[in-house]
């Protein structure tokens, strides 16, 4: 052990806290988001299910790294990535100042939205899709900022000035639920429906044997698909 390189020490040392302190802080925002959701899913609940009980508002903690709340038809699901990041060279957010002043504010943990539709749970439809919708990302200090879009994109981009709290959580959450809403259930292209096979129709339901989906009409940073 005396013969341990010191560089080699202190590298894992710097890189394997940075991580640690990185990923520990993400699970702290998660474990806010959970709060926040919680908190939601009462104060929907109080509002809408006297004026219309059909809709359905229900908040689920699904472990460790993930949380779920169903409002309406949609379903989102909050999911923290257990590794630290870092973006390549051509991110933006290396021309920030505020990670300029600490290049270690650019290694940052990942919380990702997705939205599903509640009845691809409900009948068991496996080759319905969810879409993401924004990513969270998280630095050592427990700042974060997001990539989305509309909302999501712009008024949580302020990465030097956003503290997570509940304050700065509860609007995020609020906006991801809106723009799901939003989106309307593209109708399936009648060639997609036209044929089940018999083994469909004897062992699954009806439901279970077409894939539904929404169109969101978005991109993230580097990705190539068009815009719907």
């Amino acid at each position: 052990m005396d013969n341990t390189n010191s560089d080699l020490v202190n590298t894992i040392l710097k890189k394997g806290g940075l991580a640690k302190d990185v990923t520990d802080s993400t699970f702290n925002v998660l474990t806010l988001f959970k709060s926040v959701l919680q908190q939601i899913e009462v104060e929907l609940k109080s509002a809408i299910i006297a004026e219309e009980p059909r809709i359905k508002i229900q908040y689920k903690d699904r472990g460790t790294f993930e949380a779920e709340i169903k409002v309406a038809e949609d379903v989102l699901i909050f999911i923290m990535h257990t590794n630290a990041f870092v973006f390549n060279s051509a991110h933006p957010i290396w021309k920030s100042s505020y990670v300029n002043l600490d290049k270690s504010r650019g290694t940052v943990g990942m919380i990702s939205i997705y939205n599903f539709l509640s009845d691809s749970f409900k009948f068991d439809r496996k080759g319905d899709t969810g879409h993401l919708v924004a990513r969270v990302f998280v630095n050592k200090e427990g700042y974060f900022f997001v990539e989305g879009k509309r909302q999501l994109g712009i008024l949580f981009n302020d990465y030097p000035n956003m503290k997570a709290s509940a304050e700065t959580i509860r609007p995020l959450i609020e906006s991801a639920i809106a723009f799901s809403l939003d989106i309307d259930v593209d109708v399936p292209p009648f060639d997609a429906m036209k044929e089940i096979t018999v083994f469909q129709a004897m062992v699954n339901t009806m439901q279970s044997t077409f894939t539904t989906g929404k169109r969101l009409g978005f991109k993230f940073e580097g990705e190539t698909d068009v815009e719907g």
